[in-house]
């Protein structure tokens, strides 16, 4: 006689934390559309940064390392907030998260392995596309220069902020359950918000500039870059915890919705 599906679900709700987040990179890459998104990310960064490498050899003999290491890796943070929002949201829709509750009783882990599933399918992407570029760039030229101790620091800033972003992108889509609301979001929240902000500072709008930095946007690219913006005394690093209280409070916000159904 088959065992009730509710019987089956806690059986499944006592396998390990790490088996889930495996399960849910597992379904990501397997998941073609996602896939797809997020490997045309990651070719931005890896073009950006070849694309540096050999404008510098060929015009001028001046090395940016930090440059080589980095080049792009804001705009996948974006498409890697994006495929993770889109992806949840899309899940929803279809009802094919209902099945992965019914197996994972406990929606918060259900909730932290799609985070780091997502998170680690978008930072695996990112180190592999930043590490092409820095060994063209050292091949190039002729220097470990993009191997050095501050562009290392980058390095780890950039995939720590593709993870953060990641964590924020599936945490909203937990939250608003729509792929089209979680993608309208995204783009405001990384582009639209803070360009408004920038330009009605420029305009004169008293606090606006100040507001636009603590964006999500600016923030990825603050973390990214390690160059504040003007006015902004955070530096990367601080930059870098903002964005981590982001992306804990989206997922905050997305564990409150689930307990509450």
């Amino acid at each position: 006689m088959p065992r009730p599906p509710i019987r089956i679900a806690y059986r499944h709700d006592t396998q390990r934390p790490a088996d889930l987040v495996y399960a849910e990179m597992a379904r990501i890459i397997r998941t073609r559309a996602s896939l797809v998104v997020l490997i045309l990310g990651a070719a931005v960064p890896l073009v950006l940064g070849v694309g540096q490498a050999i404008y510098r050899k060929v015009s001028s003999p001046a090395s940016d390392p930090t440059g080589f290491a980095t080049a792009g890796v804001d705009i996948f943070a974006f498409v890697a907030a994006l495929a993770a929002a889109i992806g949840v949201g899309r899940d929803y829709q279809t009802g094919a998260i209902a099945f992965r509750m019914l197996l994972v009783p406990r929606h918060g882990r259900l909730l932290a392995a799609s985070a780091l599933g997502y998170s680690g399918v978008a930072a695996a992407l990112a180190l592999l596309a930043m590490f092409v570029g820095g060994v063209f760039a050292a091949v190039l030229g002729g220097t470990l220069a993009p191997f050095s101790v501050d562009s290392v620091a980058a390095v780890v800033r950039s995939i720590a902020a593709v993870v953060l972003a990641s964590c924020f992108g599936a945490g909203l889509g937990y939250a608003v359950r729509s792929a089209t609301i979680a993608a309208i979001v995204i783009i405001t929240v990384f582009w639209l918000a803070p360009i408004t902000l920038l330009i009605a500072g420029l305009s004169g709008v008293a606090g606006a500039a100040a507001i636009a930095n603590i964006t999500i946007g600016i923030l990825v690219g603050q973390a990214i870059s390690g160059t504040p913006e003007p006015g902004d005394n955070l530096g990367p690093w601080g930059a870098l915890l903002l964005l981590t209280i982001w992306s804990a409070g989206v997922l905050l916000l997305a564990a409150l919705r689930l307990k509450g159904k």
